[in-house]
Parts: C-alpha cells; sequence; structure tokens
C-alpha cells in the first residue's frame, strides 16, 4: 500500500479528484457536504489497476482541508505521508494557499508526487498549457521539483487514466518503507465503535503492528493492548510500515486518545521536553524567538518556547538553528520533520529537522555557543549519511555516558539498537556507553595515577584501586561509571588487577638489598614464633621492615591472620600436616584439641583457625573442624 495526500488551494478539487479516482466519497462530516468545502481531513483508496489482487496498486487518500482556516488539520494529515498530489485549478492557477501548501510539504522534505492541474474543462487548451507550465515554474527550487504534471478533469474524466499511470509510475520509483522495528502511529482520528470500544487511526511508520501487541499512548505513557486491526476496511493480525491503520485498543478510552497522540511500543521513546533543531525560513518571512510559536510534528499542535542557538534571528529564506521547549513530552527523535507557524500572525515560517532530543540546559556564552553549533553539525552529518549511530557518539561525546535504554530514543532504532554496543566508536561500561576516545582519555588519566603511586610506593605490588578511580573522575568521567572505567581499563590490558587493587601490566617489585635483608629478618621473627608469634607492629619495628610487609603479603610469604597477628606461609602449612595428623588418629578437633596439638593459645588458634578455613585446609561443622588433605581438598577420612 501507499498512502498519498492531496494539498492545493480550497475549491480546487482535491475533494472531487479523490471522488473520481476511487468512487468513494473523502468528506466524511455533513457540514463538509452541505457546504462542498473539505474542512478536516477525509480518507478513501483504490487499486490503480482494475483487478489488481495483488494489491500492489493500492493507494489510500490522505485528503487534506484547502482553506487557510484549516491549516492545523492539513498539516495533522500531511506531517506522516511521504507522497503528494498537489492539486491546482487550471482556470485559478497557483493560489496562496497552493503555495502555503507547497512550501509546508517542501519544509516537510516530501520529494515524491505529482501535480494535478485540474477543471481542464472549464479552460481552453491554451490556458492548460500555461497553467501547467506556470506549476513547473513553481515546483522549481522546492523538494518537488521536477514531478510531473497531469492536466485532468475530474467532471468529464478527461486523462483520468493518464493521471493514473503516472501515480503508478511516481510509486513504483519510491524507496523501500523504513522498517527500524520501532512502530509509531500518529493518531489522526479516535472514536468509539459499539461492541469493539476505542479506534485510533493513522498512518504506520517505521514498524509493523499486529494483533495482541501491547502498546502506549504518548503522551501520558497510558498501557494499551491492540484487539484488532484494519487497513481500507479488511480485517489484518499484522499491519506492515506504511499502512493506513484503524488500531482497536483496549485499556484506553474514547477520550483518552486524540490527535496528536502516539501509538508506540514500550520503553522506545524518551520524554523529550526540548528539542535542538535544523531550520529553513520562508523567502519573505524571517524567524525570530518572539512571537506565538506553534510546533506541527506528526499529527500533533504544540505550542513552543522558541531561541536561536546563536541567540540571533534566522533572516528570511536562511537556515539556522533552534532549540524548542515544550509544555508536554512529545515522542519524536532525531529525524523527524516539522513545521513551526506563528500563531499570532497565522502564517508558517519556518520548518525543518530534529537533531537532539536530549539537548539540556540551552547553550549560554560565546564558547558554549559556538561549540553547540558545531555538535549539531556532527549531528546533521550523521542524519544524512544515515549514520544513526552516529547521534549517540555525538551525544555520549557531549555528554560523557549515555543510558543503553536511551539508544533507541537517541538514534530512532528498535531491534538494531543492540549494535550501539558493538560500535567501535562507542565503549560499554556497565549499563551505560561511553565515546571511545573520551573513554580512552579517562583510561589514561587511570593508567597515570597508578604509575605514579609505582614510583612513590616502589616496595608495593599493587595501587589501592580507588587511586585509578579519583583520576578517571577528575579528568571527566562520570564519577557513577569509575569503577566500570577501571574494569574497562583491565579488560583492555591497560592496568592489571592484583589482589584488591590494580598495577601497571610491566610492573614488577624491586626490592634493594636494604629491604630484602629486613624482609628476611621478618619472616625470620615471625617463623621463630611459630605458632604464637610476635604482635605484627612489633616485628615490624624490630625488623625495620615496614615497607615491604604489603609485598610479602602480595607474594604469599606472610598471612595476615587478625588486624595486628600474622604468620609465614611455612608456619601455617606446618599447622596444616600437624592438624591432619591429628584428625587422621583422633577425627574432627574442637579448638581446644587444636590449641593443644599446635601448642598455642586460644588468641592464636582461632584466627589460625579461620585462616586455614579460608585456605581450603580446613572445614568448619559447629564447633568442630574437618582436617583436607592439600591434593585434593577432600575428607581422608572420618
Amino acid at each position: 500500500m501507499h498512502v498519498i495526500c492531496t494539498a492545493g488551494h480550497v475549491d480546487h478539487g482535491k475533494s472531487t479528484l479523490v471522488r473520481a479516482l476511487t468512487g468513494m466519497e473523502p468528506d466524511r462530516l455533513a457540514e463538509e457536504r452541505r457546504r462542498s468545502m473539505t474542512i478536516d481531513i477525509g480518507f478513501a483508496w483504490c487499486s490503480l489497476v482494475p483487478d489488481d489482487t495483488s494489491g500492489r496498486s493500492t493507494v489510500a487518500f490522505v485528503d487534506l482541508p484547502g482553506h487557510h482556516r484549516f491549516i492545523g488539520n492539513m498539516l495533522a494529515g500531511a506531517s506522516s505521508v511521504g507522497v503528494a498530489l498537489l492539486v491546482v485549478s487550471a482556470d485559478d492557477g497557483p493560489m496562496p494557499q497552493t503555495l502555503e501548501h507547497l512550501a509546508i510539504l517542501d519544509l516537510l522534505g516530501v520529494e515524491h508526487g505529482l501535480v494535478a492541474v485540474t477543471k481542464t474543462d472549464l479552460v481552453d487548451e491554451a490556458t492548460v498549457e500555461i497553467a501547467v507550465d506556470l506549476m513547473r515554474e513553481t515546483l522549481a527550487g522546492t523538494s518537488l521539483a521536477g514531478v510531473p504534471v497531469v492536466p485532468v478533469s475530474a467532471a468529464t474524466g478527461d486523462n483520468l487514466d493518464t493521471l493514473r499511470k503516472t501515480l503508478l509510475s511516481v510509486l513504483a520509483g519510491l524507496p523501500d518503507e523504513e522498517d527500524t522495528g520501532r512502530p509509531r502511529l500518529w493518531a489522526d482520528r479516535s472514536f468509539s465503535v459499539r461492541g469493539a470500544g476505542t479506534v485510533v487511526t493513522g498512518t504506520l511508520r517505521q514498524g509493523p503492528l499486529a494483533v495482541g501487541d501491547e502498546v502506549v499512548v504518548l503522551p501520558g505513557n497510558q498501557a494499551a493492548r491492540v484487539r484488532g486491526l484494519q487497513s481500507l476496511g479488511r480485517p489484518l493480525d499484522r499491519a506492515d510500515p506504511g499502512s493506513r491503520v484503524a488500531v482497536n485498543l483496549v485499556g484506553v478510552g474514547r477520550h483518552d486518545v486524540g490527535r496528536g497522540d502516539a501509538i508506540v511500543y514500550p520503553g522506545q521513546w524518551l520524554d523529550v521536553r526540548a528539542i535542538e533543531a535544523a531550520v529553513r525560513t520562508l523567502s519573505d518571512r524571517p524567524l525570530v524567538p518572539k512571537g506565538d510559536w506553534h510546533l506541527h510534528c506528526g499529527s500533533g499542535e504544540w505550542r513552543v518556547a522558541l531561541r536561536t542557538v546563536t541567540g540571533r534571528a534566522i533572516p528570511a529564506g536562511d537556515e539556522g538553528l533552534v532549540r524548542l521547549d515544550l509544555p508536554t513530552p512529545v515522542p519524536v527523535a532525531p529525524g523527524d520533520r516539522f513545521v513551526l507557524r506563528e500563531s499570532g500572525r497565522q502564517v508558517t515560517v519556518s520548518g525543518g529537522i530534529v537533531l537532539d532530543v536530549v539537548p539540556g540546559p540551552p547553550a549560554r556564552g560565546r564558547a558554549g555557543r559556538e561549540s553547540r553549533l558545531a555538535r549539531l553539525a556532527d549531528r546533521q552529518e550523521s542524519l544524512r549519511t544515515g549514520d544513526r549511530l552516529g547521534l549517540v557518539v555525538d551525544h555520549a561525546r557531549a555528554h560523557r555516558v549515555v543510558s543503553e535504554r536511551d539508544v533507541v530514543g537517541l538514534a530512532g532504532l528498535g531491534r538494531g539498537s543492540r549494535g550501539a554496543a558493538e560500535d567501535e566508536r562507542l565503549v560499554r561500561l556497565g549499563g551505560m556507553l561511553a565515546e571511545a576516545e573520551n573513554a580512552g582519555r579517562w583510561r589514561g588519566a587511570a593508567v597515570a595515577a597508578v604509575g605514579r603511586y609505582h614510583a612513590s610506593h616502589p616496595t608495593e605490588r599493587a595501587a589501592p584501586k580507588d587511586i585509578a578511580v579519583r583520576a578517571a573522575i577528575a579528568d571527566g568521567c562520570p564519577p557513577a561509571v569509575g569503577a566500570l572505567l577501571v574494569v574497562n581499563a583491565i579488560d583492555q590490558g591497560e592496568l592489571a588487577a592484583e589482589g584488591s587493587g590494580v598495577r601497571l601490566p610491566a610492573h614488577r617489585v624491586q626490592l634493594d638489598q636494604g629491604q630484602s635483608q629486613a624482609a628476611e629478618h621478618l619472616i625470620d621473627l615471625l617463623n621463630e614464633g611459630g605458632f604464637a608469634p610476635p604482635e605484627l607492629p612489633a616485628a615490624l619495628a624490630q625488623a625495620r621492615a615496614a615497607d615491604v610487609v604489603r609485598e610479602l603479603e602480595a607474594s604469599g610469604r606472610l598471612v595476615r591472620i587478625a588486624p595486628d597477628l600474622a604468620m609465614t606461609s611455612e608456619t601455617l602449612d606446618r599447622a596444616h600436616v600437624l592438624l591432619l595428623e591429628a584428625f587422621l588418629q583422633g577425627g574432627p578437633l574442637t579448638a581446644s584439641r587444636a590449641r593443644d596439638v599446635l601448642g598455642t593459645t586460644r588468641k592464636y588458634v582461632l584466627p589460625l583457625l579461620a585462616a586455614l578455613d579460608q585456605r581450603g585446609c580446613t572445614r568448619r561443622r559447629g564447633d568442630l573442624r574437618i582436617v583436607l588433605d592439600a591434593g585434593h581438598h577432600q575428607p581422608v577420612s572420618g
């Protein structure tokens, strides 16, 4: 299916032409039929090829009002459609709403369509040719420049077949409908059906919807479920992107959802309260912050506070960057097109493309504005080249980190969002992503801090991990991911884990002769003490070994069994052998029996046994201990 919107001045025959093509009445309201004037969005459909059972020639028309008083309704129908049928009568030629509608389609970036020069039965052939040539000139310089211009009479049927064939040719050249796995249906109508409940209609974009899907209505985040789907009057189990769809919703009432709301999957859209965007002004209207500004995007309309990023007005016919602050969350994403109207003057002034949906505070000062301008230029380039993940990279660069759950909202991706964590420009830090260059700089700061610690503590095998974390944070790493950044540095091989600390991979402790002698003296003192060694502070003072104790612990030669008690690994091994012999002879040992076996006191035996438990030499069962064989760590008997 292809969806086409009509556009053009009031009374130029848009609805008449749709009736002639489809055989359906697009005007839904009794007042529209009484006044012979379209007021709200109308709908009709047909097959452009008779007896086509494939459905490939099926088109749905969204018929838009042409009167300037109903421009809001026109915008609600045009913003979700990518193909336009611009209608201009041969007897009038381009009129004010012809030009405004064309300007709106241009601002929305609509590149596909055609022009129907209608009412050819009311004028002579020369006038028709003038009207056709005039429309070609009018289209020049717009997004619809070069589209076919077809003269036609809906009243007599003259040239209707040519119009159908031209439409088919235009539709054949359309790109495939984008499916990001992230459906969004902007509601353009909602109503109740007896026995069914709430029904919402709109043009489905970016992904499919299926019966049974759990969805939410935004803004408001109201949960609902898809009870049923219809497209062009036919029930469906699944609707594909690009379709006109009627969605029967369970869980929301008729008045809970309306025009401007969006039906989406849960968790795929951000609550956007501010956007930064690239805009272009019309040739006769500058954009200044003052005014009653209204944003038209999708089928919605919102009053917004507007400011330019540079702080200066954007001249007529020029391009610029703006920030729009919204009074309510709006489900938009980078790449969305929009129109800006000044309500006080009732004029269309500008339109453009959303670049950033999480812009942070407004840029202030010259340096801040220049930085923001450069960042938004990068975003424009990412959108131009289709590099959606480039938007995430840019956001992470500017805001230091981005949560993986926000990748979907920033990049406009659904199923493909998982690829962000594998993009070489991004680094995963737990549930967050950082820009690789930033992360590399933070890792460098952590590594340098560890190197400095080694230089000032040459006898210590490792630096406290907090040294590295604090250095990364001081260089700009967010505190919430400082520890994860150090883990990333270990994964990258820039640091090595050592116990509870970290070290440079190449770092080795180098003891000088005096330190080596002090270390051996300390070991000798503890070995001489056996199972009742001197308290560690006294032993350190006697051996003058305070600066080597950490290295002895790290190497495993010295084991701290209590804050002020330590034994050598040889002493613990000897205790294990003696206790194992006692266990084999008399079974499980109490602490008192172990004390007697080792010839020590309760002060030493309890922490000694705890140390053996930790080493896997003994296993506590209540007040008893089973002694395990060092070779296989299983009870030998008992």
